[in-house]
C-alpha cells in the first residue's frame, strides 16, 4: 500500500467516525426531544386546548355563542386568569347581544382551532417524523392523540355563530366592542314620566293632567303591561341620553327610543315590519284588511316562514317559549302575549296565545 493511499484510507475512516459520532449526537437530541414532546409538550398542548375548549362551552352556554366566539378570539378562554379578567369586566358593562347578533366574524371557533394546529405541526414537524407520525392533517394535538391511537375522529366544539354575508366587512372581535358600560342610574319621575309619555302609543288618552297641580293621573285598565314595559325601557336607556337632573331633558328622547324598541322586541317580532327592500314577515301571515283595502291585518294562522322552519307543534310552542322568556322583564314577556292575536293555531290545534297567556301567568 502506497503511503498516499494509507493517508487516504486513515482520512476516510476518521471522516466515517466522525459523521457516525454526529449522527448519534443527533439521534440523541432528536430523541430528547421526542421524549420531551411527549412527556411534557404533547400533554401541556392537549391540556391547554381542553382548557380552552371547556371556557368556549362555559361562555357559550351562559351568555350566547356569539359572546363566547368574541371572548375566545380575545383570549379571554385560555385560563383561569383570563376568565376572571372577563368577569370583572362582565361586572361593570353589559353585552350589545343585538350587535353581537348583526355581525359578520371572520373566523369562529374551529377555524382559530384549526390554524393553531397548523402552525403547531409547521413547528414539530420534525419531532412529528422522530416518532413515526408523518401527517397531523393540520389540526394540532387533538389529530396527533387521534392517529397515535388509531381513531381518525377528532371531537373539536362547534362554534355556533353569524354565517358570514359575501361583500360584507367583517366584524370587530375585540370584546370591549361588544360591551355597554352599565351607567350610574338615573331616578326617572314617575310623574315626569307619565307626562311625557303622552306623546307616544296613545297614552295621551289614559293620562290625565291637572291644570292646577300639573300632576298627571294615569288609569291604564288592560294596558298596565305595555305602560310597564314602556317604563322600564326607558329606564334601561336613560342614561344614553345625558344625566341631567333626573334626566329632564333627555326624557323625551328616552321615551322616544324606548317606544322604538319595545316594537321591536314585541310587534315587529309577531307582525313583522316593512323595510326599503320589502316586508320583512314575522310570526303571523298578515292579510288584507276586509274594512280597510289598503291596511293589513293579522290572520289567524303562522306565516309561512315560520312553519317551513318550525313544522312541529312542540318545535313551535318550544321556539315561542324561549323566545318570550328571552325579554328581558317580565311585563314585556306580558305584552307580547297580550298583542299575539287570537285564533293562531299550533300544528296540534292548541291556541297559541292561550299558550302564551300561560308560560307568562297571565291564564291558567
Amino acid at each position: 500500500m502506497s503511503a498516499f493511499r494509507g493517508i487516504a484510507t486513515g482520512f476516510l475512516g476518521g471522516a466515517i467516525e466522525d459523521k457516525a459520532a454526529k449522527d448519534k449526537n443527533k439521534a440523541e437530541v432528536l430523541k430528547g426531544a421526542a421524549l420531551n414532546y411527549l412527556n411534557n409538550t404533547y400533554p401541556e398542548t392537549v391540556e391547554a386546548e381542553n382548557t380552552r375548549k371547556s371556557n368556549f362551552e362555559i361562555l357559550s352556554s351562559t351568555y350566547t355563542p356569539e359572546f363566547a366566539n368574541v371572548a375566545d378570539a380575545s383570549g379571554f378562554t385560555v385560563d383561569k386568569a383570563s376568565m376572571d379578567r372577563l368577569e370583572t369586566l362582565l361586572k361593570t358593562n353589559k353585552i350589545d347581544k343585538k350587535k353581537l347578533e348583526s355581525s359578520n366574524f371572520a373566523t369562529d371557533y374551529n377555524n382559530r382551532y384549526e390554524t393553531r394546529g397548523k402552525t403547531f405541526e409547521e413547528k414539530y414537524a420534525p419531532i412529528f417524523e422522530q416518532i413515526g407520525v408523518k401527517e397531523i392533517g393540520g389540526m394540532g394535538p387533538y389529530t396527533v392523540q387521534s392517529q397515535l391511537e388509531g381513531d381518525t375522529e377528532m371531537d373539536a366544539p362547534k362554534a355556533s355563530t353569524t354565517p358570514m354575508e359575501e361583500n360584507k366587512a367583517f366584524s370587530s372581535m375585540q370584546v370591549s366592542d361588544f360591551l355597554i358600560p352599565i351607567g350610574t342610574s338615573i331616578a326617572l319621575d314617575a310623574n315626569k314620566f307619565a307626562k311625557a309619555a303622552e306623546s307616544v302609543r296613545g297614552f295621551d288618552e289614559l293620562i290625565t293632567i291637572d291644570p292646577v297641580s300639573k300632576q298627571a293621573s294615569v288609569k291604564l285598565g288592560n294596558r298596565s303591561n305595555e305602560y310597564t314595559a314602556l317604563r322600564n325601557i326607558t329606564q334601561e336607556v336613560l342614561p344614553q341620553f345625558g344625566t341631567g337632573k333626573e334626566g329632564e331633558a333627555s326624557l323625551p328622547a328616552a321615551i322616544s327610543f324606548a317606544n322604538k324598541v319595545l316594537d321591536q322586541r314585541v310587534n315587529q317580532v309577531i307582525f313583522g315590519k316593512q323595510t326599503e327592500t320589502g316586508r320583512i314577515p314575522g310570526l303571523v301571515e298578515l292579510k288584507p284588511d276586509p274594512k280597510n283595502a289598503n291596511n293589513m291585518v293579522a290572520s289567524n294562522s303562522f306565516s309561512g316562514g315560520f312553519l317551513n322552519k318550525f313544522s312541529t307543534a312542540p318545535e313551535q310552542k318550544t321556539y315561542l317559549a324561549q323566545g318570550i322568556r328571552d325579554l328581558p322583564t317580565l311585563e314585556e314577556q306580558r305584552y307580547f302575549a297580550e298583542t299575539f292575536p287570537e285564533g293562531v293555531k299550533f300544528n296540534d290545534g292548541s291556541d297559541a296565545k292561550i299558550f302564551l297567556l300561560q308560560i307568562t301567568g297571565l291564564a291558567k
